[in-house]
């Protein structure tokens, strides 16, 4: 019917999609892209959808996103107006009662399933009367019909969401469609049947109900043959994929190669742009040289014009005063020979730049060499990762023909088995539907009768715990009558003696004032008074409690909303403060409960058979101990979490927090107690393994979370454990009298009755030692450590233990016992000793487990070591005096680890407001460095502007300078003849003056002779003589034929030496002659008077001394050197990063006495700063002064407290410009340089020395 329905799909149809529980509008109907066949366009009412009307670039249809969804015609169901399904209209059959059972509306289970789970779902009202099975059976059809057209949605759906899956699940799923439909023809529905004659009515409805499951396996099988085309198709498509996928990754791999070859371009066009830039820079700065070089030849080519005059004229006075100094021409040689090794120093440079730009050019070939290398490498690596992937592809694609393969096989069997289990069906059908009904018919009955018995046990427990709980009703109410019964009576003996007292006042008062005296007015009710008085303050006290409580939540909640979520996470702060409350609530609320309970249950007075037979006496106070003892346990444990939170680290304390969960869960146990005492429903029939596990939990979290921070607090310990070993000692002792009572007369002689005795006895024993150990222990609850050693938490531990299984051994023994004596025909006689032997045997294996050694052996050992470890502690006990030891006195209180935690807190949010305003003023100066980004891109872009105007310049300036160079080469081609006609005519004067030379060898040893004979007076005539000469006119003619000729004549040179050898000799002899001179004066003038000095003649004489005083002068002057240059810096420092004061955080208008940041303060430190400078500067000038006195001689005078500098050196010092201390003038023979200015000439001490020397001369 959907299908037929479906075929009228139209655009703007509303439709509901099956499965997906979304309803839309449909946009679209036609054949896509993306698949074959026809899809339909729907535009959900919710975002559910997979697109937005596009697939694949695509559009079908417009809509919001995740709006649109594609499906096929089976998937989609028509709806009308108002939104119901159209064609879904009942049967005329369905007229008649439209009640069904809720098991008709759902599928049946299948036949394989349990029949008790069919049982136990089902109830009285589920099966209907005859009339409602007839009417029921179209509704039936119609579920039926729907759940067969759920196969087809669910293949649809797999269409749209898998149409790219592999071929190895599309392979799967016909596989599974088949075989549920197999099961689903070999499960027929189980219809409920009446044990009523309506059978063949029913049989009718089953075979309808079968020719419409044949109907749907008919659609089945050729769905099954659509699957089987569309998954051919799915191969088909899933390959073309696989190769689109393919082409699409080998195009990224060469776009991302290309993009990478491009950036290598790139990176090679920046460097050959730099190499460019600096090729031109290189150009401008060989422009440059080349210009001063220019310059320099110039100047040199001046200069040797110059020097080659001035050769010319001493070698003409050479030549005609027959002597001189050549001193001048040898030096003009060696500057010469320091020119040319200078210029061989430039070639050596120049071929060391050269060398090394050559080992530049190569290291970046190999550079070039190693990256192609690396380059073929990753290549090399690519293509094998390339090619692994392609094989992986090749065993996948493998894998899925393979999977195809066997599954066309699959299905041809599936095929062949769905047509053999047709046949079998057909022939199981008609005995499984007869079976079905009489199985129903069964089940029917059954379950009536298992509900009713349900039912009927319900309704006698509640029978029964009415009548308990009116029976303690009624307990309380007959206690509070006795108890008003009482207080009335009281109050009326109080009223009538206080009636007699004012009557004998009233007379006295008579007697002694002889008035009558008004009578008393009635008396008032003053119990009632009282009560309402009191109801009314306890109901104003709750309302305010309840107000107080209301609050104190708001308040918890208002501040709970400001915490952040890593306060209020799992194991945070907040659930370390809930454990903070929630051990010292559990606390409260045991010590309510053993307040109540003791009041509640009271001791025995006498146990004996009537006790424990006819009264429950003796199991309530025994259930009351059994109770007590896990209370203390509790509590000791609790005790020690206390302690522990209150001095633990706040990590400890964080670590405990994430465990209160688990805490919270173990704190119910102890609620439930303490709502059953609340309804007074707490008996001795309550079990006590809830209590048990929660002190169980504890003792094993507290080793593990604050055993290894905190110490253990002895003396809570030690009390809390007493009082839980004493509260056993109860239960024991009261179990072993009820188990001995209720032995045979005449048996309590045998093994059980002895241990029954030793317990008791041994349990009083226990209890006094107790006692002992609860009076010595100090009161002081502050004292925490009392001197034990670390393992009495395990003694005490393991004492617990061993309670705890007597307790429970004993417990079973007595439950046993009593119901025994029940059992038994004769409550008067007791039970035999072998039957309570038996019976604790079963009790002391099932405690004991692998321990059991028996009940005797066991129990035994049990108490013996209780008794051992309570008798030891009880000797320590008695043997420390904690009133007296000076080591166990009370702890300081700490600070609380809840209270450290907050205070951290506090300091991480302090943290992050830091944070958070570096951040802020990081944020100020991105912002500004933004700016000054932007500033410096405009600046970049101008200077690019003006690089390309420079580079414009530099194109012309360039075509200047090559026609500068050519001119250039121009008159260096021109010099370079010139020198050529210079050489030539030199050569042709060396010939002129080969004659001249012979004769001066000649004339050489005349010359020395002559040297030789001359006195001083008549050589210094003779140099006089030739200076004169020198000066003449004459002095110039044959210049420049003697100049080539001087410089390579080795007699010349020769004589020159000889001359200066003389001439040193004489200068010799001269200061000889003066120094005698002096000496001479120096003895004849009056000695002088000199102060002593402490100066010992040693150090004025040793070498050593000496040495030592020019080292320290030496240091003096590097210490001095340092002081300059660091202060030099420390000046250009303060000049060069001045500080500007912060004024962002200064507030208008508010000043105050000491402010540091205040201007006029920064202003004062600045000031004080260069002063301080001002201040060394003049220290070092007065330190280097008195260095420059020390050093210059002549220029001190020195006294036994200080060095002064003598007034001409004061005076020296001083002058800032140089002075003139004479005037030098050098006649001439004509007046060439007359008109001429004056040469100042800056001379030093040494070359005025040597002037005036030369001038002695």
């Amino acid at each position: 019917m959907s299908e037929n329905r479906l075929m009228n799909v139209k655009v703007n149809q509303h439709v509901e999609v099956t499965g997906k529980d979304v309803r839309g509008v449909v946009a679209y109907v036609g054949s896509t892209m993306f698949a074959s066949g026809k899809w339909i366009g729907v535009v959900l009412d919710e975002p559910r959808g997979k697109n937005n009307g596009s697939v694949q670039g695509k559009t079908y249809f417009q809509c919001k996103e995740n709006h649109g969804m594609f499906v096929r015609q089976s998937q989609l169901t028509l709806l009308d107006e108002s939104g119901a399904p159209i064609g879904e209209i009942s049967s005329p059959l369905s007229g008649a009662s439209t009640a069904t059972t809720p098991d008709e509306g759902r599928p049946r289970p299948r036949l394989s399933s349990s029949r008790l789970s069919l049982v136990g779902s089902r109830s009285q009202g589920d099966f209907p009367q005859k009339d409602d099975s007839a009417a029921s059976t179209p509704a039936r059809e119609t579920s039926t019909l729907q759940q067969a057209s759920e196969p087809p949605s669910k293949r649809a759906s797999f269409i749209e969401k898998t149409h790219t899956a592999s071929s190895k699940q599309a392979s799967k799923r016909p596989q599974s469609l088949v075989e549920a439909n197999i099961e689903e023809d070999q499960q027929p529905p189980l219809t409920s049947v009446n044990p009523s004659p309506n059978l063949p009515l029913l049989s009718l409805a089953k075979r309808a109900q079968d020719k419409e499951k044949l109907k749907d396996y008919d659609k089945t099988k050729i769905q099954l043959d659509q699957l089987v085309e569309f998954k051919t198709k799915i191969m088909e498509y899933q390959s073309s994929l696989q190769k689109d996928l393919q082409r699409a990754k080998q195009e990224a791999k060469e776009a991302i190669e290309a993009r990478n070859q491009h950036a290598e371009e790139m990176k090679e066009f920046e460097d050959t742009m730099e190499l460019l830039t600096l090729d031109k820079e290189m150009a401008e700065e060989k422009t440059e040289i080349i210009q001063t070089e220019l310059v320099e030849a110039r100047e040199k080519l001046e200069e040797m014009t110059l020097d080659l005059e001035l050769l010319k004229a001493e070698l003409s006075i050479k030549e005609g005063g027959g002597g001189g100094g050549a001193t001048s021409y040898e030096v003009k040689q060696l500057e010469q020979h320091n020119a040319h090794l200078k210029d061989t120093v430039v070639r050596m440079r120049d071929l060391a730049a050269h060398l090394k730009h050559e080992t530049q050019v190569l290291q970046k070939d190999l550079d070039q060499k190693n990256s192609e290398v690396r380059e073929l490498a990753r290549t090399k690596e690519k293509l094998s990762a390339r090619i692994e992937e392609m094989e992986h592809q090749i065993s996948d694609l493998q894998e899925q023909v393979d999977a195809c393969l066997g599954a066309e096989e699959m299905v041809q069997n599936l095929t062949d088995s769905k047509l053999l289990l047709e046949d079998k069906l057909k022939e199981l059908e008609e005995a499984v539907n007869d079976l079905e009904a009489i199985h129903d018919m069964d089940d029917i009955l059954l379950e009536g009768n298992r509900e009713l018995e349900i039912e009927l046990r319900e309704d006698v427990d509640l029978a029964n715990a009415a009548a308990r709980e009116s029976q303690r009703e009624k307990e309380a109410a007959l206690e509070t009558l006795a108890d008003r019964e009482q207080t009335i009576a009281k109050f009326r003996e109080l009223v009538q003696r206080l009636q007699e007292h004012n009557q004998e006042l009233q007379q006295q008062l008579e007697t002694v004032s002889s008035r009558p005296v008004s009578a008393l007015p009635e008396m008032l009710d003053f119990k009632k008074m009282f009560a309402e008085t009191k109801a009314h303050t306890r109901a104003i006290d709750l309302e305010l409690r309840r107000i107080d409580v209301q609050q104190s939540n708001q308040h918890v909640q208002y501040l709970a909303a400001y915490m952040p979520e890593s306060f209020m996470a799992r194991g945070g702060d907040h659930d370390a403060v809930l454990v903070l409350l929630l051990i010292p609530r559990m606390l409260w609320k045991v010590e309510i409960l053993l307040s109540q309970v003791r009041d509640k249950f009271p001791e025995v007075e006498r146990i004996d058979w009537a006790a424990i037979i006819k009264g429950h006496t003796v199991e309530q106070f025994t259930f009351k101990s059994r109770l007590s003892h896990f209370i203390y346990a509790l509590q000791a444990t609790l005790h020690q979490f206390l302690f522990g939170l209150n001095s633990c680290s706040p990590e400890g304390l964080l670590k405990v927090g994430a465990n209160f969960p688990e805490m919270a869960i173990q704190e119910k146990a102890v609620d439930v107690f303490v709502e059953l005492l609340r309804k007074d429903q707490l008996d001795e029939n309550v079990p006590t393994e809830a209590l048990e596990k929660c002190v169980g939990y504890f003792s094993y979290m507290y080793p593990l979370l604050l055993g290894s921070e905190t110490r253990i607090n002895q003396t809570h310990l030690l009390g809390d454990t007493a009082r839980a070993l004493s509260a056993a000692c109860d239960s024991i002792r009261t179990d072993a009298l009820a188990v001995r009572a209720l032995i045979q007369i005449g048996q309590e002689g045998g093994d059980m009755g002895l241990l029954m005795q030793h317990l008791v006895t041994a349990t009083e024993t226990i209890q006094q030692q107790l006692k002992v150990i609860r009076r010595r222990i100090p009161q002081d609850r502050n004292i925490s450590q009392l001197g034990f050693s670390e393992e009495l938490p395990n003694i005490l531990q393991q004492c617990s233990q061993h309670a705890a299984k007597i307790m429970k051994t004993l417990q079973m023994l007595t439950r046993a016992t009593i119901q025994q004596v029940a059992l038994s025909g004769d409550p008067d006689q007791g039970v035999p000793h072998d039957k309570v032997k038996e019976f604790a045997h079963v009790a002391s294996d099932h405690v004991y487990e692998q321990d059991d050694r028996g009940p005797v052996e066991s129990l035994k050992t049990s108490v013996c070591f209780i008794l051992g470890e309570v008798a030891t502690l009880t000797q320590a006990v008695q043997e420390a005096e904690f009133d007296i030891n000076p080591n166990i006195t009370a702890e300081e209180k700490s600070t609380s680890p809840i209270f450290l935690r907050a205070q951290a807190v506090k300091k991480e949010l302090e943290e992050t407001k830091n944070l958070k305003r570096k951040l802020e003023m990081k944020e100020s100066d991105i912002k500004e460095l933004r700016v000054l980004m932007k500033l410096k891109q405009e600046e970049l872009s101008e200077m690019t502007i003006r690089k390309e105007l420079a580079e414009k310049k530099f194109g012309s300036v360039n075509k200047d300078y090559e026609l500068g160079v050519e001119k250039l080469q121009r008159k260096l081609d021109d010099s370079q003849q010139l020198l050529k006609r210079k050489e030539k005519e030199f050569e042709e004067t060396m010939d002129h003056l080969q004659a001249d030379i012979d004769s001066l060898e000649s004339e050489r040893g005349e010359l020395k002779e002559k040297l030789k004979n001359y006195s001083k007076k008549v050589l210094i005539e003779g140099l006089a003589k030739t200076a004169g000469l020198s000066s003449g006119p004459a002095s110039f003619s044959g210049m420049p034929k003697l100049a080539s000729a001087v410089r390579d004549s080795p007699l010349l040179i020769n004589e020159i030496k000889s001359l200066r050898l003389a001439l040193k000799r004489l200068q010799d002899e001269k200061t000889q002659l003066q120094a005698k001179l002096m000496q001479n004066q120096l003895a004849n003038l009056r000695p002088l008077t000199v102060p002593k000095k402490i100066v010992s003649v040693k150090d004025a004489t040793d070498p050593k001394v000496v040495d030592e005083n020019q080292d320290k002068n030496r240091d003096n002057l590097n210490i001095l050197s340092k002081e300059a240059s660091m202060l030099l810096k420390e000046i250009y420092a303060d000049l060069a990063s001045p500080k500007v004061l912060d004024l962002s955080n200064r507030v208008l208008g508010m000043t105050t006495g000491l402010d540091y940041t205040a201007p006029a303060n920064h202003r004062l430190r600045e000031q004080t700063r260069r002063l301080e400078l001002r201040k060394r500067v003049e220290a070092l000038q007065s330190k280097v002064l008195s260095e420059v006195v020390k050093r210059k001689s002549g220029g001190k005078v020195e006294t036994d407290f200080a060095v002064f500098p003598s007034p001409e050196l004061t005076k020296a010092l001083k002058e800032s410009h140089p002075i003139v201390i004479g005037e030098l003038t050098i006649p001439l023979l004509d007046n060439t340089f007359e008109g001429s200015t004056p040469v100042p000439l800056h001379l030093n001490a040494s070359s005025l020395q040597q002037l005036q020397r030369a001038l002695a001369y």
